[in-house]
């Protein structure tokens, strides 16, 4: 039982062992088959690759050629797709360069749609026709130049005909007229001689006279030069005639009452003194008092700065007693320096016996008001004995004139220019003044030697009060304004206008 048993497992492993080599032989077989099978297919996809990219080059180069022949018209992005694969090959190459080259010689200004082979005759037919036409309409405006231009030179034949004669005429008036000219030339030429030698001796003439004119003018030049210099020689001697030292000064004090305030001078009647004539004192031993002529301007403010400063003090007269004796109130004086008999009296507007003549000029404000005190100054300048010769006005209008005899120039303030009448008016009187040698001085330092003392501004109340005074200003930057009606208590009075004092002259 054992052994058929082992019997049948040889016979199994047996057929086992058989069925497994026939498997193995048929499978490597069909292995070997579908490697084969493999390459083939491989194979064949190429081939259908290249012949599917060759149909697509020849359907490229198809569309190209139906594009250029008509067929079919593509777009320029087809164009874009298509143009470098007809490049790429030679033969299409060649055709595609013909093509442009035909096109740009045929097809010049063709729409994109119509340049193909197709529309180029009938373009080129067309552009034949219209050269034909031209051509024709060119003979026969040709033709019809050559007519005028024949014409024209049949006129031109008779018009040089006519000309050649005229030459002839002229040829011949010419020497007519050249043989005339020579005999008048020959005429003006001996005539033109005599006036030259006329002329020369005219020159030499007036040569003559030019010379002694020259010497004239040069003696003259010298006898000005001469005179001017005497001028100014005896500006200065006037000067110094006129303008008299500290030596003699106006007066002196007699006597001194400093308890009444009371001084009497040496001054009177005889001597032309009026009262309200100030003066100011100094000192008994003082000199030159009076600023020289012909200075520096700065140099006279200087002299009459240091003046001002050295007086004792300021007097007004206030009778006329005697012949030679006057009363006098204090005006001002320093207590450490008191007023002494002895002491000397000086105003430049007051002399003994004579007037002092001055001229104003320019913008006079003795109390800053902004306003004119020109007429407070004429009227100073007047009861000190003094004469006005000449001013000009605030709006320019000139009074009077400036003579030898005018001793000084009063200045105030020049004017800003904005006024130019009152600037001419200015500049001439400053120049006639600096001609006749007239001494300029400064308003303040006239006033400072003359013993006047401004009045000290004060607010008057009572019924004589300027309401101007008492008048509210306003906010700045704010106009006041009425709300309402108001009492004829309460409305704005005017005070009387004051008016300008007489001419001083």
């Amino acid at each position: 039982m054992a052994k058929r048993e082992s019997q049948g497992l040889q016979i199994a492993l047996i057929l086992f062992v058989m069925i497994t080599v026939v498997l193995a032989v048929t499978t490597f077989v069909f292995f070997r088959k579908a490697e084969q099978m493999a390459g083939e297919v491989a194979a064949a996809k190429k081939a259908e690759t290249i012949a599917k990219d060759a149909a697509g080059q020849e359907n490229f180069f198809n569309q190209y050629l139906r594009h250029i022949v008509g067929a079919k018209t593509l777009t320029e992005a087809e164009l874009n797709v298509i143009v470098p694969s007809v490049e790429g090959d030679e033969e299409m190459a060649a055709v595609h360069a013909s093509y442009k080259q035909d096109i740009a010689t045929y097809g010049e200004g063709l729409p994109q749609q119509k340049l193909n082979y197709r529309e180029l005759p009938g373009i080129i037919l067309q552009q034949i026709r219209k050269l034909n036409t031209a051509n024709t309409n060119l003979n026969a405006d040709n033709q019809m130049l050559i007519a005028e231009r024949d014409q024209v030179k049949a006129q031109s034949v008779v018009e040089i005909d006519t000309a050649r004669k005229g030459q002839e005429v002229a040829t011949a008036d010419l020497a007519t007229e050249r043989e005339t000219f020579n005999t008048d030339r020959a005429a003006i030429t001996a005539e033109r001689d005599k006036e030259f030698a006329n002329y020369k001796t005219a020159i030499g003439e007036k040569t003559t006279l030019v010379a002694a004119r020259d010497t004239t003018i040069k003696d003259r030049d010298t006898a000005i030069k001469s005179l001017d210099l005497t001028v100014t020689k005896q500006k200065e001697t006037i000067t110094e005639l006129r303008d008299e030292p500290f030596e003699a000064p106006d007066g002196r004090i007699a006597w001194v009452n400093q308890a009444s305030r009371t001084v009497w001078v040496n001054l009177g009647m005889a001597d032309g003194l009026r009262r309200q004539t100030t003066f100011s004192v100094y000192d008994h031993d003082a000199m030159n008092v009076v600023p020289s002529a012909g200075g520096k301007a700065g140099n006279e403010e200087e002299v009459s700065k240091r003046k001002v400063d050295d007086r004792k003090g300021m007097i007004e007269i206030t009778r006329v007693i005697d012949q030679h004796l006057a009363e006098a109130r204090i005006v001002s004086d320093y207590t450490a320096d008191p007023i002494l008999p002895g002491d000397q009296v000086f105003s430049p507007a007051w002399k003994p016996g004579r007037k002092v003549r001055f001229a104003l000029v320019g913008f006079m404000d003795l109390d800053g008001d902004g306003r004119s005190d020109r007429d407070l100054v004429r009227n100073i300048i007047t009861m000190g004995g003094g004469q006005i010769d000449a001013e000009v006005h605030d709006d320019g209008a000139t009074e009077g004139e400036l003579s030898a005899n005018t001793r000084y120039l009063v200045r105030g303030d020049d004017p800003d220019g904005s006024d130019a009448a009152l600037l001419t008016a200015h500049t001439n009187i400053l120049g006639k003044a600096k001609d006749q040698g007239i001494q300029e001085i400064k308003l303040l330092a006239l006033l400072g030697m003359m013993g006047y003392k401004a009045e000290v501004r004060t607010v008057g109340l009572g019924k004589n009060a300027d309401p101007l005074q008492f008048k509210a200003e306003p906010a700045e930057g704010r106009a006041r304004t009425s709300s309402g009606n108001v009492s004829d208590v309460f409305k704005e009075r005017n005070p009387p206008q004051r008016k300008s004092g007489g001419s001083a002259y």
